[in-house]
């Protein structure tokens, strides 16, 4: 096993989020071919619906007589809520902006609708432009009643913070170990210390054992890097993967020839790119260049974006990402999806269509939801105790089967094919069903 020197900070995107799940040119041929079980996304036929209703889950925001300063940031006409973002990073400018994006889009709906039971949202976009995460948390915890919705690369930072001050986090991912167990955060992707996500690996070890004996990883430097290193090869080891080729990259980094040399002097069949759409491009061009590509290619859900087939779409071969979320592409199929992306157009017409603009949605659902269950009587107590009743939240269809209550990581998934028309469903072959495994989200030892 090769694995390349550390040198700098991890870049952002490419330690966020889930392990991807692929396949070759030739998908799996069936879920039953390695014991899994399928899950649908549970409101193809659903009606048209009402002002303030979304998806399966009907109405979510609506007129009403809820009145009381009944906690932090509540009033008898508002809810004050905090969403934050490394957006302004001068690194990487409008990073996380689909977070934003999601949350315009959410409260500009949700408050034309009546609000939560007649009180409107006040929505705070907090900037934590990569390093001011922690301070950022500290200005919403006397202010905010939760955050909703957010995501930093640095969320270890404000842990502490938030549990001290009792500031609800609904997140649309998590990304650092201490953020991953954190108390009173609740993620619509979950991935607690003790597992890792790597929807549909197992599908093709079964069917291409010759590629599960030379699997390769690569991954972007850092602590939060180091941690994904670790628990994703950890994971891919005990589904009975042999990984003969691990690296780590700098946010830096521009030359990726000696990288794809590297990979195919290690004989790399099955290669996990845990990255961004920029180092994707960079890495298919390399191996466009050299005439050498694995096997398979595969990334985690943070590459399912509209930016992966624009700067990389050319070169992209044997490419798959897989996603906890109901595909875009579905939208004709599954009403939630295309309330979504109306919604989008509405409220945040410049927007593009990504995995976490519908993580981050899905998280304003949840919260929604457990603020209308309290009535009145809004409190971050109250909230707490309707999201602890949630073993199975969809976000309405939005996304695959989750459980908020005991924060385990989900086990279901969605391979999609990305090539330069675009990104289509691969498997399972009904588009928007789920691929449901255990071994999809295997336990690793932190």
């Amino acid at each position: 096993m090769r694995k390349q020197t550390k040198l700098t900070a991890a870049v952002a995107i490419s330690v966020l989020t889930l392990a991807a799940c692929g396949g070759h040119s030739t998908s799996p041929t069936a879920a039953g071919s390695s014991g899994a079980s399928t899950s649908p996304a549970a409101q193809t036929s659903a009606p048209a619906n009402a002002a303030g209703s979304f998806g399966t889950l009907g109405e979510v925001c609506g007129a009403g007589t809820a009145k009381g300063a009944t906690d932090v940031g509540v009033t008898d006409t508002a809810i004050k809520v905090g969403t934050i973002a490394d957006v302004g990073w001068t690194v990487a400018p409008g990073l996380l902006q689909p977070i934003f994006d999601g949350a315009d889009a959410f409260v500009g709906w949700c408050n034309a609708a009546g609000g939560i039971n007649g009180r409107k949202l006040v929505l705070d976009k907090r900037d934590s432009a990569y390093t001011n995460y922690l301070p950022q948390v500290k200005q919403a915890c006397p202010v905010d009643l939760a955050l909703v919705g957010s995501m930093g690369i640095l969320d270890d930072t404000g842990v502490s913070a938030w549990e001290g001050c009792g500031l609800l986090n609904f997140t649309a991912a998590t990304v650092g170990s201490k953020a991953a167990n954190a108390k009173l955060m609740y993620p619509m992707t979950p991935i607690p210390a003790d597992q890792q996500t790597i929807g549909g690996f197992h599908l093709f070890f079964d069917q291409h054992p010759e590629w599960a004996a030379a699997v390769g990883s690569l991954y972007s430097n850092g602590a939060a890097g180091d941690r994904e290193q670790h628990t994703y090869n950890s994971a891919i080891t005990s589904i009975g993967g042999k990984v003969v080729y691990t690296a780590e990259y700098t946010q830096t980094t521009s030359n990726w020839t000696p990288y794809v040399q590297a990979m195919k002097k290690a004989g790399v069949k099955f290669l996990f790119l845990n990255d961004t759409a920029p180092t994707t491009a960079g890495i298919e061009q390399a191996m466009a260049t050299i005439g050498w590509y694995p096997e398979i290619q595969i990334s985690p859900s943070q590459l399912y974006d509209e930016a992966t087939i624009a700067l990389a779409g050319k070169n992209l071969k044997n490419y798959y990402t897989y996603i906890p979320t109901t595909p875009f592409e579905a939208a004709a199929q599954v009403p939630a999806v295309k309330e979504y992306l109306d919604l989008l157009q509405t409220y945040a017409p410049k927007a593009k269509k990504t995995f976490f603009g519908a993580t981050a949605f899905s998280a304003w659902l949840l919260f929604a939801q457990a603020v209308k269950s309290c009535g009145s009587n809004v409190s971050r107590n109250c909230i707490s105790a309707y999201v602890a009743t949630q073993k199975q939240w969809t976000g309405g269809g939005l996304q695959g089967p989750i459980d908020p209550a005991s924060n385990k990581a989900t086990q279901c998934f969605i391979i999609m094919k990305a090539d330069a028309k675009g990104f289509t469903q691969a498997f399972p072959a009904k588009l928007g069903e789920y691929d449901c495994d255990a071994k999809n989200a295997p336990t690793v030892t932190p």
